[in-house]
Parts: structure tokens; sequence; C-alpha cells
């Protein structure tokens, strides 16, 4: 297959990923002794097109659109393996075929692992987590979507049949709440809030657009979102200087894939309710604003700087949604979450630092069920860790002093959403009223926790070449 083309990437690594009400990722392991079986399984998986294309996606979203409607059956799947998983694939193939001593030198966060990154991401110890993401012997991850949970659950056992389950590969026994079942997690969109997460603002606005694969005329209404290609897909072109790593050479095979993290959030609505209950020790006039400031955007995803007295409502078209700077903040909080980590104005130039974010919301409506457990299934796509979700959570949400306010230099502390200060740091995020002046009132800057890691991993998705050859070959 010719390298570069959607008939070579999976299906997920673009903006608008696998359409999907429902979502499963199933974590699983490669049986002791079953390297070699599995490579030749995972060949014969490739060949009977239940690993999904960009094209084929790309077909779908047409399909979707023709029909005006997503209320027809479809499903895709995404496979990813991690470091351990290639290197129990490895021990199946002959002479050194994955080069894996090369990998380890370019991307040293996914040959590392998400648990020994912890301390640099300062996420909680691993003892912590839920128990299915405590486990060592999760070698691969199934992303499996749809349009409904049958057509999910049908897809995924389909293809744990072809990959010879429970021998050849096997569950990992061990949950994570509120799943009742072994080795996965599945999240759903929300039925009476589509697109929106927990906490109630519309998600996945600022996503990279790519030539080539995005929409024209998304391309054209967002040009701040276009980025290149070698940003989210490993490619042959040279990152620029000044980008850890510049230039990382790594085994062909890696070429038209995307490295993939994982991450389990857990949301405390409750608590992010009683918070912006307060806003008037905030110094705002309604708790919808406390929120917008916090996040950077209303609810409805409309950009809290073009209209900081209230919500105006969401451009479907999207020609205002990321034209925008924080020139003139007007209260936005320096440590809002779309200015943390898409710094835009704010003295870094970022094209290169973006990830294609496709997870999806888990667990039920607080409103619905005020005990329940919820929040949201993190995946992104990226061309290199260390450049993409590494970067934004260490450098920018973690750190209280960026981004710099130019005026007087005032801390902005920790990104209020996905913020994690080390251990001797009280967690905090700056604020500031609608003349810019820092809130001095009974809430100041201490916010609350609102979100936990459960756990997670980092993952690397090939190319369908790559899963029919040098992985899916014995």
């Amino acid at each position: 297959m010719a390298i570069g083309m959607p008939s070579n990437m999976q299906g997920d690594l673009f903006s608008r990923g696998f359409p999907k009400y429902n979502e499963s990722y199933y974590f699983f392991s490669i049986s002791k002794d079953q390297a070699t079986e599995f490579t030749k399984k995972l060949a014969v998986l490739v060949k009977n097109e239940e690993i999904s294309t960009l094209e084929k996606v790309l077909a779908d979203w047409g399909l979707i659109e023709s029909h005006k409607s997503t209320i027809f059956p479809l499903s895709n799947a995404l496979i990813a393996f991690s470091m351990a998983g290639l290197e129990i694939i490895q021990k199946g193939l002959p002479n050194n075929k994955l080069q894996l001593d090369i990998v380890k030198n370019s991307d040293p966060a996914f040959a590392g692992g998400m648990k020994k990154d912890g301390t640099n991401l300062n996420d909680p110890e691993p003892k912590e987590w839920h128990p299915l993401f405590r486990s060592e012997s999760i070698h691969g991850l199934l992303k499996v979507a749809g349009s409904s949970a049958d057509q999910v659950e049908t897809k995924l056992n389909r293809i744990k049949g072809l990959l010879g389950h429970p021998t050849v590969i096997a569950d990992i026994e061990a949950q994570s709440l509120p799943a009742s079942v072994n080795s996965r997690v599945d999240g759903q969109v929300r039925e009476k809030f589509k697109g929106k997460e927990h906490f109630g603002f519309r998600d996945g606005i600022s996503q990279p657009l790519l030539k080539g694969i995005d929409k024209t005329d998304a391309i054209t209404n967002n040009p701040y979102m276009v980025t290149p290609r070698r940003a989210i897909i490993v490619g042959k072109e040279s990152l620029p200087g000044g980008l850890t790593g510049g230039y990382v050479a790594r085994p062909g095979w890696m070429l038209d894939g995307s490295f993939l993290v994982f991450r389990k959030f857990e949301q405390d609505v409750g608590k992010f309710q009683e918070l912006t209950s307060e806003f008037k020790s905030a110094s705002c006039i309604s708790a919808d604003q406390f929120g917008a400031r916090l996040m950077g955007r209303w609810q409805s995803g409309a950009p809290y700087v073009r209209s900081p007295g209230s919500d105006p409502g969401f451009d479907p078209k999207g020609e205002n949604s990321n034209e925008f700077t924080f020139a003139s903040p007007k209260g936005c909080a320096l440590a809002a979450h779309i200015r943390k980590t898409n710094p835009r104005d704010d003295g870094e130039v970022t094209p290169f630092k973006r990830i294609v974010r496709n997870g999806i919301p888990y667990g039920t409506d607080y409103a619905d069920d005020k005990t329940g457990k919820r929040g949201l299934l993190f995946a992104c796509y990226q061309s290199s860790i260390e450049n993409g979700f590494q970067e934004i959570q260490t450098t920018w949400a973690n750190k209280v002093k960026f981004p710099r306010d130019s005026h007087n230099d005032n801390e902005a502390g920790h990104d209020p959403f996905i913020g994690q200060p080390a251990k001797d740091e009280q967690f905090r995020t700056t604020l500031f009223d609608e003349n810019n002046a820092i809130v001095t009132t009974k809430i100041g800057g201490l916010i609350p926790k609102l979100v936990t890691l459960q756990g997670g991993e980092y993952f690397f998705a090939p190319s369908i070449s790559a899963l029919l050859g040098e992985l899916g070959s014995a």
C-alpha cells in the first residue's frame, strides 16, 4: 500500500475520528508462547478488513452526511500496541524485524510506558489507579466504535475470535469501575447532551485539521487549526528544530502510524457545580460565566473572550470558534483550559504540539444518578508523545507560570481541569475579574480538584501495511 495514502492509515487518526454513539476500549495480553501465532492471526484480521482504514471511515462520514443521519448500522475498529506488546510480538518474528532498540531511543516516553512517565506527568501513583490499569500485561488495545452498543459488541467479539481469544490473546483479569466486566471500559455519547462532556461543555472544537484528509470547507472556515500532517501521523519529513528530538529516525514500519495516549478521567460534577455556584466570590455574574472563565469557552463552545457577558451560542460553521486571541482576556483565567492547552498568542508556536482527541464520555448523567461514576475516556493521537501530549501536560497544563501574564507578570496556576501539581505544590488557579485584576475574595485561586486520573497507557497504532507486513507475518 502507498505510504501517505488514507488507505494505509488506521481510520481514527483525524479530527472527526470514528462515527459513534458507543465505543469500547478492550485491553488484551498476548498469551505466553503465542507470539508467532498472534502475528499470523493479526495478518488474517487485517486481510478480512476488520481494522478500519482512514479511507473507509471517510466514506462512512460521506454516507452519514448523504443520509443526514447516523441512525443506521455501522462499526469501526483500531488496533494499537504498547511497547510491552511490541516486545512480545518481536519474539515471534525473525531477525530483530521491528528494530525496537531504535524506538527506545526515538520515543522514550512510549518505550517506558505511562506508569514510568507518571512522575514526569505528576500523575497519581499507579497503586491508586483502577485495577485494570495497574496490570503489567496490557499488550494491546482494540478501540471499537459504532452506531449502537450491539454493533460495537458484535464487531469486538468478531475481532477477538479472529485473534484467537482466549488462547492466543487473553483478557486482563481486572476491572475499572463502573464497568462490570474485566479488560475493558465502555463509553457512550450523552443522549440528552450530544457532543458535550459531563461538566456540560461542547467538546472537540479545536481539533487539528489535516490537508488532504479533512474536508475543504472545514479547513477554509478554521485556518488557525490547519496542522502539518507530520505532527499527527509519523512521516518521513523532519520536525522543525527546537522540538524534542527534532528529526527522529524511526524504523520504516512506523510510517503512517500514530502514537495513541489513553487516559481514563473521572469527573466530579457535583464538586464543579458547587464551585461555580460561588460565582459571586469569583467576581462573576453567573455560574455559567464562572465556568466559562475556567474553560475559556461557554458551554455552547463559543469562545469566552468574544462574548464575556453571556453565551452567544455555538457557530455551527466554526468560523468564529477558533479565530481569536487572548490579547484582551476580560476575566478569562490565564490558566483557562483552552488557554493552557492551545496557547494561541501566549508566546508559543503550537502547530507541531497539537493532538487529535477522539475519546468519549462514560457513566451516567449526574442529574440522573448523583452517586454514580462518570468521566471521559480520553484518547489522543500524535506523531511524538514528547512533542504532543507530554508537552501539553507537563510544560503547559501543570506549570503555574505558564502562560505568562504579559501585563503584570501574575502567576497563572494550574489548568483547573487537567492540571496536576507536583507533590510539594498546592493545586491553584489564579482568577481575574472583568478588569483583569486578581480576585482575592473567598475563593481566590484555591480551586478544588475536579478531575482524577484513574489510569492509562501509551500505545502505537501502526499502518495497515505494517499490520500486514512487519507485524503480521511470522
